[in-house]
C-alpha cells in the first residue's frame, strides 16, 4: 500500500509532466497563433479561397497615322486543380482520355499531366496545364469537360492576354517584343513597360469542402487596370518606303553586317522611320530572318561535326537581329562628317565663301594623306567645290584652321561626345573619339574627313539636322504621346532644343552647299528632277576590322539627304554595313536608298514638283487609255503626247495597247496598238543594259522593241546603267516599259 509520501512524489512528477505538456501546448498555441501565424493563414487561405488573376490589358501601340503596330487580346490559360481534381474520385481510364484530349487540343505532354494530378504540398492547386489558347479552343475544352461530367473547378480556364503585331516584321527594332511572362524586353515595348503594362486584378473567392466556390457574397474582385496606349511619330507609309528600299539595297549589294535607315524631321527631331535590315517578325522574334545566316545555321545543325556550334551561333544571331543597329552600333562616318568640319570652321569665320583649298598630297607629321583621286588634283576649291568632290586634303586643310580645340569643342557640341536621349534602349554610350589631350596632327587631320571618330547613325543624322536647320540640336524621340484606356493623354512629347550650334547664316549656306553637291555637273545619284534635295555620301574603311581579320575590302556606306532643300523638312541617313561587291561607295550604294525613298515620301508628304524647262522636257509620260479609240484618233493622242506608234493588225479600233494606260514612258517612246479580235501579243526579250551608258541603253532597248523609263542620275553624261526592274532573258510584250537606274560611279563618298 503507497505511504503518503510515495502518493506525494508521485504527485509531484504527474505535475510536473502536466505543467511541462501545458507549457508546450501554449508555446505551440503562441507560434501558431503569432510567430507562424502568416504562414499558417496563408496554408488556410489557400484551401479556403480560391485566387484567380484578371490580367491587365496590355496597352496598344499606334502609327502616327493610327495604324495598329501593337495589341493585346484576350486568351486564356488552362488550370488544374489537383486537390479538386482528386475529390472528384475520378477513374484511371477518365485520367487518361482527359490526358490525351489535352494533348490534342493543346499539344499537353499526357505523361506530365497524369503526375500534375497527384501533386501536393502548398501551392499545389494551381498548375498550368496549357497557356495563351484561344477562346474557340477553350470554350471546347469546357464543353468537353461538361459532356464528360468532369468538374470545371479542377480543370477551368483563367483569362489572360497574347500580344500581336499586324504589321508583322515593319518597324521590328523599333517596336520590340515580350518575353514569356509578358514583359518588355526589345524596343519600346521595354522602354515604356511601365506605362503599356498596366496593373492585374484579382478574384478572391471561398471554397467549401469540396472545394467548390461558395456563392458570389464571399467573393471579393480587384479590377484590373488596363495598360495605357502609346502613339508614335513613326509614320507606316514611310516606314515601308524605308525598309522597301533599304532591302533592295541589302537584296544588291550583300552586306556582311547588315544595315539601317531614318528618316527624322529636321526641325523637331521626330523620328518618322527608322528601319534595319535583315529584320525579323515580332509574331516569331526567334526565327532568324536572315535567309543567308539561317542557311549556314542549318549546314551547322545538319552536320554532326558542327552540330554543337549550333546552339552558340544560333543564339548570336538571334541577339544580332534584335539589335537596332541605327542606335547601339557605331560605325565610321567618312565624308559625310565633312559637313561638321566645314560647318564649324565657317561658324567661326576660320573660312568663307571665297576661300580656296588645294588638292594635294599632305605630309602631315610624317604621314601621307591622299586624295581618293588619284589620277589627277582637284585643283583650287572653294567649300562647295571640295563638298562636292569629297576632297580629303582641302578638309584636312580646314580642320587645321580650325585647330584641335576647336574642332573638339564642336564635335562636342555636336552631340557626339554622348547619347541623343532618344526614347529608345540599348543607345550606345558614346562615341569614340580622341580627347583634345590626346589628339595631335595626324589624329586632326584624319578625323577632319570623318575616318578616325565611330559614331552611331542616330548621332551622326542629329547632328547633321543641326547643321541645316538654323543651327539647332534637337532631342530625336520616337512617342508621341501616351494616353489611358479612356483616351486622356497621361504623357505629351515636345520637341526639345538641347542647344544651337550654328547660327542661321552658317546653317543657310551649308544648305547651299550641300544642294550644289547633288545639283553639279549635271545631277548627282540623289538628283530628283523637280525636287530641290541637298546632302553627302560617305564611303569609309573600317580600318579596324580590317586589321583584325587580316583584310582590306571592308568599308561603310553611308548617305545623309534633306529636302527641300532651302527649308528642311525631312532629313534621311542611310548606312550599308560592310557591302560585297565592286561597287562599296556610298554614293552607289546608300544614296539610291534615299534618293528613291524621298521619290515617294515627298509627294506623300505634300511635296510636289517643280520643274525647269529642262526638266519638264525630261518627264516621262504617262500613257493615256486608248482602247475603243478608232486608230487615227489613237494615233493623233499618242503622237501629241510625243509618242511614237506602232499599229498590229488591220482593225478600226484599238483592242489593247502595250504599254497598258497610266505606265510611265520617256518621251519619244513607241506605243503599240493591237487592232484585231484574237490577236497574238508580239514578245520581245530583254537585254541587259547594266554598265552601259544612257545613250547605250536606251539604244540597246529600243532596238529590242522595247520602252525605257530613265531614273537615278540619267542626266549626267558620265553615268551608267545600276540595275534594271526587268532582268536579262525574261519574255515581255513589245512596248514593253524598262525601267534603268544610272549611277555615278565615282568615290566621292
Amino acid at each position: 500500500m503507497p505511504t503518503k509520501q510515495m502518493k506525494f512524489r508521485l504527485n509531484i512528477i504527474v505535475s510536473a509532466v502536466f505543467l511541462v505538456v501545458i507549457a508546450w501546448v501554449v508555446i505551440k498555441l503562441f507560434a501558431t497563433s503569432v510567430t507562424d501565424s502568416a504562414t499558417y493563414r496563408a496554408k488556410a487561405n489557400s484551401s479556403q479561397f480560391r485566387s484567380v488573376t484578371i490580367p491587365a490589358k496590355r496597352g496598344a501601340i499606334y502609327a502616327s497615322n493610327g495604324d495598329v503596330l501593337a495589341q493585346s487580346a484576350t486568351v486564356y490559360n488552362i488550370i488544374l486543380d489537383p486537390t479538386v481534381y482528386r475529390s472528384g474520385e475520378y477513374t484511371l481510364e477518365k485520367t487518361t482520355a482527359l490526358a490525351k484530349k489535352l494533348n490534342e487540343m493543346f499539344g499537353v505532354d499526357e505523361q506530365k499531366f497524369m503526375s500534375m494530378t497527384e501533386v501536393t504540398g502548398a501551392g499545389a492547386n494551381y498548375q498550368k496545364v496549357a497557356a495563351r489558347v484561344e477562346k474557340s479552343a477553350a470554350d471546347k475544352l469546357t464543353e468537353y469537360l461538361i459532356e464528360q461530367e468532369i468538374s470545371t473547378y479542377a480543370l477551368y480556364t483563367e483569362q489572360s492576354t497574347r500580344r500581336y503585331y499586324p504589321q508583322n516584321e515593319l518597324g521590328a527594332s523599333v517596336i520590340g517584343f515580350l518575353n514569356g511572362d509578358g514583359d518588355g524586353v526589345y524596343g519600346l515595348e521595354a522602354y515604356y513597360d511601365d506605362y503599356l503594362a498596366g496593373v492585374d486584378g484579382r478574384i478572391i473567392s471561398a471554397r467549401n469542402a469540396k472545394g467548390q466556390e461558395m456563392p458570389y457574397k464571399y467573393e471579393r474582385v480587384f479590377d484590373a487596370q488596363d495598360g495605357n496606349s502609346i502613339y508614335l511619330t513613326i509614320d507606316t507609309t514611310l516606314q515601308y518606303y524605308t525598309e522597301r528600299e533599304l532591302r533592295n539595297a541589302v537584296m544588291t549589294h550583300n552586306p556582311e553586317n547588315r544595315a539601317c535607315a531614318i528618316i527624322m524631321n529636321c526641325k523637331t527631331g521626330a523620328i518618322l522611320a527608322m528601319a534595319t535590315c535583315p529584320g525579323f517578325d515580332l509574331n516569331n522574334p526567334a526565327e532568324i530572318y536572315d535567309e543567308n545566316k539561317a542557311l549556314y545555321l542549318d549546314e551547322l545543325k545538319n552536320n554532326p561535326e558542327t552540330a554543337a556550334l549550333y546552339e552558340e551561333e544560333y543564339a548570336k544571331a538571334r541577339e544580332a537581329q534584335w539589335k537596332n543597329k541605327a542606335i547601339t552600333e557605331l560605325y565610321f562616318p567618312g565624308s559625310v562628317f565633312k559637313v561638321i568640319t566645314g560647318a564649324s570652321a565657317y561658324e567661326e569665320r576660320l573660312i568663307n565663301k571665297d576661300s580656296t583649298f588645294y588638292c594635294h598630297t599632305m605630309n602631315v607629321s610624317g604621314v601621307d594623306f591622299h586624295c581618293w583621286q588619284h589620277k589627277y588634283s582637284h585643283g583650287s576649291q572653294d567649300l562647295t567645290k571640295a563638298m562636292t568632290n569629297s576632297c580629303n586634303p582641302a578638309f584636312i586643310q580646314i580642320g587645321e584652321l580650325l585647330g584641335k580645340e576647336k574642332f573638339s569643342a564642336y564635335y562636342d557640341a555636336f552631340g557626339f561626345t554622348g547619347k541623343t536621349g532618344i526614347d529608345l534602349p540599348g543607345e550606345a554610350k558614346s562615341s569614340i573619339y580622341y580627347q583634345v589631350e590626346d589628339m595631335g596632327p595626324v589624329e586632326l587631320a584624319s578625323s577632319s574627313f570623318g575616318q578616325t571618330n565611330k559614331v552611331t547613325p542616330i548621332q551622326m543624322i542629329t547632328a547633321y539636322a543641326a547643321a541645316v536647320n538654323g543651327g539647332y540640336l534637337m532631342t530625336p524621340y520616337v512617342v508621341d504621346k501616351i494616353v489611358d484606356e479612356n483616351g486622356t493623354i497621361v504623357k505629351s512629347v515636345e520637341p526639345n532644343v538641347r542647344r544651337r550650334v550654328l547660327s542661321e547664316e552658317t546653317s543657310a549656306y551649308m544648305r547651299t552647299v550641300l544642294e550644289s553637291v547633288v545639283n553639279n555637273n549635271g545631277g548627282s545619284n540623289s538628283y530628283i528632277q523637280g525636287y530641290r534635295i541637298g546632302g553627302k555620301s560617305g564611303t569609309s574603311e573600317k580600318q579596324d576590322e580590317n586589321r583584325a581579320e587580316n583584310r582590306s575590302d571592308l568599308y561603310v556606306s553611308s548617305y545623309v539627304g534633306f529636302a527641300p532643300a532651302d527649308d528642311p523638312e525631312i532629313i534621311m541617313l542611310v548606312m550599308v554595313d560592310r557591302p560585297t561587291g565592286a561597287d562599296y561607295y556610298g554614293s552607289v550604294v546608300a544614296s539610291p536608298v534615299v534618293t528613291n525613298t524621298f521619290k515617294d515620301a515627298l509627294p506623300y508628304l505634300g511635296y510636289l514638283p517643280s520643274y525647269s524647262e529642262e526638266e519638264y522636257a525630261r518627264i516621262p509620260i504617262y500613257v493615256q487609255d486608248l482602247s475603243g479609240l478608232s486608230v487615227d484618233v489613237a494615233k493623233n493622242r499618242a503622237e501629241s503626247d510625243g509618242l511614237k506608234v506602232k499599229v498590229i493588225g488591220n482593225g478600226d479600233y484599238v483592242l489593247s495597247q502595250t504599254p497598258a494606260r497610266s505606265s510611265s514612258i520617256s518621251r519619244g517612246g513607241t506605243i503599240v496598238l493591237y487592232t484585231e479580235e484574237g490577236f497574238k501579243e508580239e514578245y520581245t526579250t530583254v537585254p541587259n543594259v547594266v554598265g552601259e551608258t544612257v545613250s547605250e541603253a536606251n539604244r540597246i532597248l529600243v532596238e529590242a522593241g522595247l520602252n525605257v523609263k530613265l531614273s537615278g542620275a540619267s542626266s549626267r553624261t558620265d553615268a551608267t546603267a545600276l540595275m534594271q526592274n526587268w532582268g536579262e532573258g525574261c519574255q515581255v510584250p513589245v512596248g514593253t516599259v524598262v525601267e534603268v537606274t544610272f549611277a555615278v560611279h565615282d568615290r566621292t563618298g
